[in-house]
């Protein structure tokens, strides 16, 4: 995973200059890049006509203020953010407004969650199924490994995004969830950026124990502190645990 900024132009833009006709439902999008084998279906994702004027999803030509580069689509890519990166169409070359739900294998078949909150079944149900498209919040803790031996009291470091929408806050754990407080957050560069965040922790009691991070976005979506479950393992966002010893 990465946090770059994008260079482009929005693909709001675009389909006005181009004209979109009434009757539209989908945009579909091409790119350039095939698979390892000759039977693997072109890589084409969709989206419904109202994401794609939205003014958020862009054409990007450059990254981090230099050219777009090879490995992360040169010389056009999608940039769709708060979604998941199988819709960021590397390498595109065709855009196309069509009038149907798409129905090619990256869009029918392939990439499909369940139509239910936090993408979450049981083994065996048989939910309606859909693809793949906003991102939870996540956050993790960089700074500490697990199984780190560490003094009290100690510093915390994390990052942390909102999927689809800003951070609001951050908190920390140093006894399993059982109490939390809050990180401090560095600077917001973006409702779609990373979120740097910090605080310092003091367990009361000597031996193992376990940190967490825990990220809340700005609609008040919170990372789960069970896993969900789905055939395909999408969308895990479950709180991430470090176990540590305190000396």
């Amino acid at each position: 995973m990465g946090n770059a900024l994008w260079t482009g132009i929005k693909l709001s833009d675009l389909l006005k200059r181009a004209g979109v006709k009434s009757g539209a439902v989908q945009v579909r999008f091409n790119g350039l890049d095939a698979g390892a084998k000759p039977e693997t279906p072109d890589f084409i994702k969709s989206l419904e006509v109202s994401h794609a004027m939205d003014g958020e999803v862009m054409v990007a030509y450059g990254m981090n203020d230099a050219p777009l580069p090879m490995l992360n689509g040169f010389p056009l890519r999608l940039v769709v953010p708060g979604w998941f990166a199988t819709y960021w169409v590397k390498m595109l070359n065709d855009i196309e407004v069509i009038d149907h739900i798409d129905d090619n294998f990256w869009m029918k078949s392939a990439y499909l969650i369940p139509d239910a909150p936090g993408a979450n079944m049981k083994p065996g149900e048989k939910p309606k199924m859909v693809p793949i498209n906003r991102m939870p919040p996540r956050s993790f803790i960089v700074n500490v490994v697990h199984g780190a031996k560490l003094h009290p009291p100690f510093e915390v470091s994390g990052i942390a995004f909102g999927g689809d929408t800003g951070v609001a806050k951050v908190l920390f754990s140093a006894d399993s969830g059982a109490h939390w407080q809050p990180a401090r957050l560095d600077q917001d560069y973006g409702k779609f950026s990373f979120r740097r965040g910090t605080t310092r922790l003091e367990p009361k009691h000597p031996g193992p124990t376990v940190l967490m991070s825990r990220a809340f976005n700005l609609d008040g979506v919170t990372q789960p502190m069970e896993p969900n479950w789905n055939p395909g393992g999408y969308m895990r966002a479950v709180v991430e645990a470090v176990g540590v010893e305190v000396i």
